[in-house]
């Protein structure tokens, strides 16, 4: 059973590959976005430059290999105001050694939602609008996203972990509402000095998103994120380097470029100190070891046009 389960998704991720290269005239622009917004404080920290660096709870949503090096179970959650509160962000993680076949598991949730937003109406419908009748709110509503991701890792040889994440998808606004099953699959090499390769196939074979009401069907575009992590010693700390970028879906920066991103973190004691760009846009955190079972995390990612985020992270040891 092993041997047939680790043939079985290294077989998944050889016919996803593909797909990265042949734009799906099903897909639908911006469909998935909501699944890139990312996930910890540390992480955002870090440029999001995180696929190859990942070693808590919120692997399922970086790249479930790295699962498979679990040691004790994780309690993770991440909250977050982007753009000065116009949209909130959380994200919950369970992680758990030994998980059925695999060498550790995840279950994460992931809710983005905007709240207030306002549904309006002329005075008179029946005429056009005009000075004497203009919009008025008729009612506010809620947007949210929600992805539930169901994770697992397993260890195939001393160089090479590799992982699966199947996903949920729940959408709502109003009235509408929309649902979708994804999988992504994930690889991690370890090198020898401290280097680590990582790499994460997000929506493997497309994932269709389907909307009630009669509205149709989007479709999430097979997405590949790279990344590169070298920890080694430095004085009386732990330094590491990571960069990563992501390729196909909707990714490419203002420029049409693939984006890169980059981060670098410095732990001292209790303490580590990070910085980072995640597309051209500083990042810069801070966390700290309260208890050998208690981190807290906090983080800042500018933005050129809009205002900034602010994101905090905590992670308990079960």
């Amino acid at each position: 059973m092993p041997r047939r389960f680790s043939i079985f998704l290294l077989a998944s991720f050889i016919v996803g590959v593909p797909f990265l290269a042949q734009p799906s005239l099903a897909a639908s622009a911006y469909a998935g976005e909501f699944l890139a917004v990312g996930a910890g404080a540390r992480a955002s920290a870090l440029g999001n430059a995180y696929v190859a660096m990942v070693d808590d709870a919120t692997a399922g949503y970086w790249n479930p290999a790295a699962l498979a090096a679990v040691g004790d179970g994780e309690l993770h959650f991440t909250h977050a105001d982007r753009f000065s509160g116009l949209v909130s962000q959380d994200f919950v993680a369970v992680s758990l050694p030994r998980f059925a076949l695999f060498d550790g598991g995840a279950f994460s949730l992931l809710r983005v939602g905007v709240n207030d937003i306002p549904f309006t109406r002329l005075q008179n419908e029946a005429l056009p609008i005009g000075p004497d009748n203009r919009p008025l709110v008729a009612s506010t509503e809620t947007s949210q996203d929600l992805a539930f991701l169901l994770s697992g890792g397993r260890q195939l040889s001393d160089a090479l972990d590799l992982g699966v994440t199947g996903k949920v998808i729940y959408r709502t606004i109003d009235q509408f509402s929309a649902y979708g099953f994804g999988l992504d699959v994930g690889l991690r090499f370890h090198f020898a000095n401290g280097l680590v390769l990582g790499a994460n196939v997000r929506d493997v074979t497309s994932t269709p998103i389907v909307w009630n009401e009669g509205l149709g069907t989007d479709h999430i575009r097979p997405s590949l994120g790279l990344g590169l992590a070298l920890q080694r010693p430095l004085g009386a700390g732990m330094a590491s380097v990571s960069l990563g970028s992501r390729a196909g879906g909707n990714a490419e920066d203002h420029s049409g470029a693939e984006p890169i991103n980059a981060g670098i973190e410095y732990v001292l004691g209790r303490m580590a100190l990070r910085g980072g760009l995640d597309e051209g846009r500083q990042s810069l955190g801070v966390g700290i070891d309260l208890h050998d079972r208690l981190t807290l995390d906090a983080a800042y990612l500018q933005h050129d046009d809009l205002e900034s985020t602010y994101f905090f992270s905590g992670s308990i040891g079960l």
